[in-house]
């Protein structure tokens, strides 16, 4: 059993009834997903897939899951003035997330992510340019009762002023250094969900696992992911190790699938789940998305994974479906 990592989080912000339930807090794209291709494109080649969608990315996709699931959702990141912004913006809105956090750069427009899936993986081309201003402003957590956030290098001072439960997340480092000092701002998380390579990267370790008990010394729910493989889940406050499969659902796009699956994770568990049913159904949700089963890029309802977890027989079936009679009904 690991010793019990405690957030050291001062409570200097005013409590309050939340009035969001899951506050999104990164780096924001516009993403151009397409349909699982054959084969990598070849120099001179045209590809048809029958998919295609133009959704936010990046940070997005917390946002976008959580409210699929059901969740009050807000999103604070940088977006620009430009037709490439106004068009996220309204995408997002359209979605039921609230915007009025985001911080607009004059005279930038957000970058375009194109993913092409294929092989069970995807490939990814990113055009346009990252905003000038070195640091971004620190987001107001007011009102949320939990957050997803994209860790940096940079400080973070706001982290321990806030009363939300704190889900951090990382991204890939094409530097190759994995700098451990980012791992500082745990201190301040309730949870931490890298990926596998990522969690064997910061903490030097050669095994999902033994990067996962490395984390739990640091902070009080750790989640390494992966993949088709499941997840692998540390609860260091009550010792519960929880280790969940993926179901198989169909040709994989995981472009978003990771965000997904947090997201998922955060909204389960504030809605009552315990931690394995939360790790089960969140698996669950990713491998939907990827699967595009409620179309490219969407995140399942409550009602579409009940019925999925029922199909599957998965052990979250029952919490799922409780859930989903509490929620409101698919349009």
């Amino acid at each position: 059993m690991h010793p019990s990592p405690t957030r050291t989080a001062a409570r200097r912000l005013p409590a309050a009834p939340p009035s969001i339930d899951l506050l999104a807090v990164g780096q924001l794209f516009l993403d151009v997903l397409y349909g699982v291709l054959p084969a990598a494109p070849s120099p001179g080649q045209e590809v048809f897939t029958d998919r295609a969608a133009l959704l936010p990315g990046g940070i997005a996709n917390f946002a976008a899951a959580g409210s699929a699931l059901g969740a009050r959702t807000a999103i604070a990141a940088r977006i620009g003035d430009g037709p490439i912004s106004r068009i996220t913006r309204t995408l997002l809105e359209g979605s039921g997330i609230d915007t009025t956090r985001l911080l607009v750069t004059p005279d930038w427009d957000l970058q375009i992510t194109s993913a092409l899936p294929y092989a069970g993986d995807r490939a990814l081309v990113t055009g346009g340019s990252a905003p000038t201003i070195a640091a971004a402003a620190a987001p107001d957590p007011r009102g949320a009762a939990s957050i997803a956030l994209h860790l940096g290098p940079e400080e973070m001072p706001w982290l321990a002023a806030s009363d939300a439960r704190i889900w951090a997340d990382v991204g890939w480092d094409a530097s190759g250094a994995w700098d451990p000092g980012l791992l500082r701002h745990l201190e301040h998380c309730e949870g931490f969900l890298p990926n596998a390579d990522e969690a064997m990267a910061y903490t030097r370790t050669d095994s999902p696992s033994a990067a996962a008990h490395r984390l739990a010394e640091r902070v009080p729910i750790v989640v390494v992911t992966c993949g088709a493989e499941g997840a692998l889940g540390i609860d260091a406050r009550s010792g519960l190790e929880v280790a969940v499969g993926a179901p198989a659902l169909g040709p994989v796009d995981p472009t978003g699938a990771g965000d997904t699956f947090g997201a998922a994770l955060i909204v389960l568990r504030d809605r009552g789940l315990g931690f394995r049913d939360a790790l089960e159904a969140a698996c669950l949700a990713a491998s939907a998305r990827a699967a595009g089963l409620a179309g490219p890029g969407i995140t399942p309802s409550p009602s579409q994974l009940a019925a999925l977890a029922r199909q599957h027989r998965l052990g979250c079936t029952e919490a799922l479906e409780a859930l989903a009679a509490t929620s409101v009904p698919d349009a």
